[in-house]
């Protein structure tokens, strides 16, 4: 028997406090018991998103609240900006067109930002106030590189335009502001740094975005956020919810807050500085450019398949890392290191990263990775 380590960008760890929480007793989503985990949830999530404003619980995965967020902001034929700088920057574009959005696009080279010069450039050529809102990913985990947000924020904001940020990665392990930086659309889900099941996805709405969504005209019914807003008055949703993975959201969050916000941060910034140091001992290339603390995405040598080595590891070491996705297949392995995870995780992943290419051929002194990552993850 190999003991499984679980090191993808979602869904990642779960705590066993949280997997027990799904086991209690079923209560009734229009009972007081629910009531009370959901409005302890959409409290405390307001606290991670950085927003006085409600957040709201949808029952699917982090693209069913991307798909609510179109849904619900443009009528067919608006126009819109959108920042395409990885696989979920793509994701945006392709439920836009569903929509009937006009989009135009900043295609950004993988690995990199946007820099937000190019998106104050290409609003500044919209002359006619045409674009009804700018799209962007906190942190794409095809690529591993993070956006500045806040910056381009910023800019939007001098603007009509909406600022809509998929944030599901990224949001519960990196300082995230949305009303500081003028985000007027944040979503997220419960799979990635909330280190619980998945099935929820949540966001939240500015008072700009809601003027929108009440005159948006694209057809929506089960992803029509003003009946969660209706709902939300007495901490319901309008239709079935998933109980359990509502409960165990709750206690993930009971041990966020318990541990800390800026102690999270902390920790997933060092865990970051671990994982870089330790597979570019390795002699491995990071892909992105400005990587962010949620994963690490690095270039095996070129001799090897990335798929065939990440297959090998899982078989023999039992420690299960990403792999490609898009134009990245079989070129990237992906370590995540986001949520549920700790210095001793790190040091798993590097050690059955390097015996794997030990095992290919790659000559290595065995230990070098480890080492390289437990000089940073020793610090205090």
């Amino acid at each position: 028997m190999v003991k499984k380590y679980l090191m993808t960008p979602g869904p990642t760890p779960v705590p066993a406090a949280v997997a027990a929480a799904q086991t209690a007793e079923m209560v009734s989503h229009r009972g007081r018991e629910f009531h009370e985990l959901y409005q302890y949830v959409a409290a405390t999530l307001r606290d991670v998103f950085g927003t006085k404003h409600e957040v709201y619980l949808l029952t699917g995965s982090g693209t069913c609240a991307m798909e609510a967020a179109v849904a619900n902001l443009l009528s067919p034929g608006e126009k819109v900006l959108v920042v395409r700088s990885g696989h979920f920057g793509n994701r945006w574009a392709e439920i836009l067109k569903e929509y009937g959005a006009m989009v135009k696009t900043i295609d950004v080279e993988w690995g990199r930002a946007v820099n937000p010069k190019l998106v104050a450039e290409r609003l500044a050529e919209d002359t006619e106030n045409e674009i009804r809102a700018v799209f962007a990913t906190f942190v794409d985990t095809s690529t591993g590189a993070v956006t500045d947000v806040e910056e381009i924020g910023r800019m939007v904001n001098e603007t009509n335009a909406l600022f809509v940020v998929d944030a599901v990665s990224g949001l519960g392990a990196t300082d995230y502001r949305m009303d500081e930086w003028y985000v007027d659309v944040t979503l997220s889900a419960s799979q990635k740094s909330f280190m619980s099941p998945p099935g929820i996805a949540f966001l939240a709405l500015s008072p700009k975005a809601w003027k929108v969504c009440e005159r948006a005209k694209c057809p929506r019914y089960y992803w029509d956020l003003r009946k969660y807003r209706q709902w939300a008055e007495r901490f319901e949703t309008p239709y079935t919810p998933a109980v359990a993975t509502v409960r165990a959201l709750a206690t993930a969050l009971e041990l966020m807050m318990e541990e800390g916000l800026p102690n999270i941060y902390a920790r997933h910034e060092r865990l970051a500085r671990a994982t870089r140091a330790g597979v570019t001992a390795l002699g491995l290339r990071l892909f992105a450019i400005n990587p962010a603390n949620v994963l690490t995405v690095v270039r095996p040598p070129d001799e090897i398949g990335a798929d065939d080595l990440r297959d090998h590891i899982a078989r023999n070491y039992g420690v299960y890392l990403a792999g490609g996705q898009g134009q990245l297949k079989d070129r990237v392995i992906r370590i995540a290191h986001m949520g549920f995870v700790g210095p001793f995780d790190v040091v798993h992943a590097i050690t059955a990263l390097e015996m794997g290419l030990v095992d290919k051929g790659i000559v290595l002194e065995l230990g070098t990775g480890a080492a390289a990552a437990e000089e940073i993850l020793k610090e205090l």
